[in-house]
């Protein structure tokens, strides 16, 4: 089979697990003998065939733009006259039997009806809000998730809506139960949405096996508001939990409060804590508990899980599937977690008492000590669940045969 996979970004041009996922898949794909080519929007790389160009920016520069240029962004995104000639090119070109969407922003709502105008069937998979939200996320500017639709996304979901109707994807994907269910609210995409989660990846090698003491717990993500850092920062610090640690791995804009947070008090000798072996790169030593590790991937990021006991997702925003869920019950480490998005259904069941209400600093404090008196309670084997790649490929392939038969 010749698929084409459509994702704004390619690594190494990398933002989040979307394009990360869609590269993984890719080859997967050809190494279950199919051939795949990819279109992104401005971001070469392997298997890349085609390139609609990235104006005004490159499309990871976005957060940094004055609102002028986001806005002059927004505006393409609504409609890009680029994508239609270069990606009906590529499709000529390159004679998919199936075109596989994934985070399409920037290419605007072409890239979900050029496939049906040209009669080649069509997979879209949903990552995040973008046919809901101009910014993706169903987040405000100041960080804090959106309680409803503000009047620009309701218009710009009502213009993508009347644009798509007529050629609309033939099968939609959703990466978890949650955000299929926001995206029932689109009248083109009634009977064609299912769900199919994201693969559980094995890990290189086993975990080491921990003597857990005081533990040790572990964030991985973007440092921003709607990640529920600024709350897991404060419920660690109102836990209070004896020798414990905080191992914070990732960039963005509230750094410098996690590095606040993991300055030694005044007349205390900072904390020579790390994580086994060399320190990822930028890590700062807490006094606190809190050690700020920069950005953590590669090698560093085996050595982030295996130090840590237990990992905290606290995010304030309906996070569609975060991959480092995945990532961790195939390690078998528990997670505490936000009832937000997608967490509920992809954290073990052991681990479904460390669920916490979103936002809730109090409760998040109260379950971080609960792991802690009994870490063996919430600990569960390592699994590739809810899905291992065999069976991700396998729902993949129904619904490339089922686009194929409408």
């Amino acid at each position: 089979m010749r698929v084409l996979l459509l994702s704004s970004l390619w690594p190494p041009a990398v933002l989040g697990g979307a394009e990360l996922h869609a590269a993984q898949l890719a080859e997967r794909l050809v190494d279950a003998g199919h051939e795949v080519g990819v279109v992104t929007y401005g971001s070469p790389g392997e298997r890349v065939i085609a390139q609609v160009p990235s104006k005004p920016y490159p499309l990871q520069e976005f957060a940094s733009q004055p609102a002028s240029k986001r806005a002059l962004m927004h505006l393409r995104d609504v409609w890009n006259p680029d994508t239609a000639s270069i990606l009906e090119k590529a499709i000529s070109d390159f004679a998919p039997d199936v075109v596989h969407s994934h985070t399409v922003q920037g290419m605007s709502a072409v890239a979900l009806t050029r496939p049906g105008k040209m009669q080649i069937p069509h997979v879209h998979t949903l990552h995040d809000y973008w046919l809901l939200c101009q910014r993706t996320s169903m987040v405000q500017r100041d960080g804090t998730a959106c309680t409803s639709s503000c009047r620009g996304c309701a218009a710009i979901t009502a213009v993508r809506e009347r644009q798509i109707r007529g050629n609309a994807p033939d099968v939609v994907l959703g990466v978890s139960k949650a955000v299929t269910a926001e995206h029932e609210r689109l009248e083109w995409a009634s009977g064609r949405l299912r769900i199919l989660y994201n693969p559980v990846e094995s890990p290189p090698e086993p975990r080491p096996v921990r003597d857990v003491g005081a533990p040790v717990f572990g964030y991985l993500g973007q440092l921003a508001a709607y990640k529920g850092v600024g709350t897991l920062l404060s419920a660690f610090k109102a836990a209070d939990i004896r020798g414990s640690r905080l191992l914070v791995g990732g960039r963005g804009p509230l750094l410098s409060e996690v590095q606040s947070a993991g300055a030694a008090p005044s007349g205390a000798a900072p904390s020579s804590a790390a994580p086994s072996g060399a320190a990822p790169s930028g890590a700062a030593p807490s006094g606190g508990g809190v050690e700020a590790l920069g950005w953590v991937g590669g090698d560093t990021k085996e050595q982030f899980f295996n130090e840590i006991d237990c990992l905290v997702v606290p995010s304030e925003w309906s996070d569609p599937a975060p991959i480092v869920l995945n990532e961790a019950r195939a390690r078998g480490i528990p997670v505490i977690g936000a009832e937000a998005g997608g967490i509920p259904e992809l954290i073990s069941p052991k681990a479904s008492a460390l669920l916490f209400p979103s936002r809730d600093s109090g409760a998040l404090s109260d379950r971080l000590r609960m792991f802690a008196a009994a870490p063996a309670d919430y600990t569960a084997p390592p699994e590739l669940a809810p899905l291992d790649w065999a069976g991700h490929l396998e729902g993949l392939m129904t619904a490339y045969r089922d686009a194929g038969a409408r």
